[in-house]
């Protein structure tokens, strides 16, 4: 059964073919360029990136689990888990648009999704990545509880060509 996960103030559940146009104008924002796997480019990307997800619901057990956030029945971006190794972790990421930031939202849907693996998915660990110059993202992390396991880690840009530094938050 997919999750319905509802919060103070937003729903979040399983991408849908229909969000196509939504989830292209939050990941088509050209200000989003610290996110490693967002379709930003074009919307025929956009529409494979959420086939694909819609198609990885589709199995008993996804893996890869993109969700949209809808506040007030608009979405307002996305917040995703990913099984990593053993399938008892789980990777966490977040995007909101951008008139939407700075509100509480990201941390709200994030720490929705990580209640939803701890208590439905028995995760033991989530875990989130960010480029060290993404303060918010890394403001979120705290706020819903992970701490800071690794600040040496590098990520690579190949649309732009440059490197960053990567941090590495958890929670247990």
């Amino acid at each position: 059964m997919k999750p319905f996960i509802t919060t103070e103030r937003l729903v979040i559940r399983p991408i849908e073919i229909g969000d196509c146009e939504a989830v292209h104008r939050n990941a088509g924002d050209p200000s989003i360029d610290m996110m490693m796997f967002l379709p930003n480019e074009t919307m025929e990307e956009t529409k494979e990136f959420v086939r694909s997800a819609v198609t990885e619901w589709a199995k008993e057990e996804p893996e890869d689990m993109e969700f949209a956030v809808l506040l007030n029945g608009e979405i307002i971006g996305g917040v995703n888990l990913e099984k990593c190794g053993n399938g008892r972790t789980y990777e966490i990421g977040w995007t909101i648009r951008r008139d939407q930031r700075g509100k509480g939202y990201a941390s709200e849907a994030a720490k929705a999704l990580i209640n939803y693996a701890f208590e439905v998915l028995n995760a033991e660990m989530i875990q989130a990545h960010c480029d060290s110059r993404n303060r918010a993202s890394e403001k979120v992390m705290k706020k819903i509880g992970m701490t800071l396991v690794d600040d040496t880690g590098t990520r690579y840009y190949p649309k732009t060509g440059i490197s960053s530094g990567e941090y590495l938050y958890a929670i247990k």
